[in-house]
């Protein structure tokens, strides 16, 4: 039977979140370097703008949704389980800029697949009549390549699946916390002084400990997703 340990990553979850996202703006707010910027009241000329109007400085909420598919597989018995399948493509990442375009934050970011699609050893059997849903949270970091406003990003993840029935949501268990990590790029365009909508694709990995039956295995999981993104910074 698989561990159940929601609360917990919840709990974790909250509690990483504020302190990440309160220590990365307190370090923006009190770093002021040579080089950062222009005093208060400069305006550059021809940007079009004061300090701060399309520059990625100061507190930073990302926002992403759209499709992922998800692969996941895991060993016992002799015989190798495989979940396959496409879904809803999740996150939220809170945090602050250090430097210019450099931000730390805090995020959280999942996927879940609707009745996936179950196969051993790489030969499918057909639907499996189960959801999973891939939770990850964790510190990352981000640089916006400017003018372009294109950026490359990357969360250290705790990881954790969770199984339940297609058609009455009972839920299945839970497997272990794992490690992961997931990679971002995208591309933003500029729709006020402080936001940015844009586009993104973004890979996650995770292994996490899992338990079927009297055997202790390892859930490996990746997923590639096609987001679309609001950004404020």
């Amino acid at each position: 039977m698989r561990t159940t340990s929601r609360l917990s990553v919840l709990l974790a979850l909250a509690s990483l979140l504020l302190l990440l996202g309160e220590s990365a703006a307190y370090a923006q707010r009190s770093y002021y370097g040579r080089g950062y910027g222009p005093p208060r009241g400069y305006y550059a000329p021809g940007y079009g703008g004061g300090y701060g109007f399309h520059q990625h400085d100061g507190f930073y909420l990302r926002l992403h949704i759209g499709f992922g598919y998800m692969s996941a597989s895991e060993t016992y018995g002799g015989a190798t389980d495989d979940y396959t399948g496409g879904g809803a493509s999740y996150g939220a990442a809170l945090g602050g800029a250090i430097l210019p375009n450099l931000i730390v934050y805090g995020e959280v970011l999942g996927t879940t697949i609707v009745n996936a699609e179950y196969g051993i050893d790489g030969v499918t059997q057909g639907y499996s009549g189960t959801d999973l849903s891939l939770l990850g949270f964790g510190p990352g970091i981000a640089y916006y390549f400017i003018p372009i406003n294109l950026y490359l990003s990357g969360t250290l993840t705790l990881s954790q699946v969770s199984f339940s029935d297609t058609d009455t949501a009972y839920p299945l268990g839970d497997t272990s916390l794992g490690l992961g990590v997931s990679f971002m790029v995208g591309k933003e365009w500029w729709v006020s002084s402080d936001w940015g909508i844009g586009v993104a694709a973004r890979f996650h990995f995770a292994s996490m400990g899992d338990t079927v039956g009297v055997y202790d295995t390892r859930l490996r999981t990746s997923v590639f997703s096609l987001l679309f993104s609001a950004t404020y910074n």
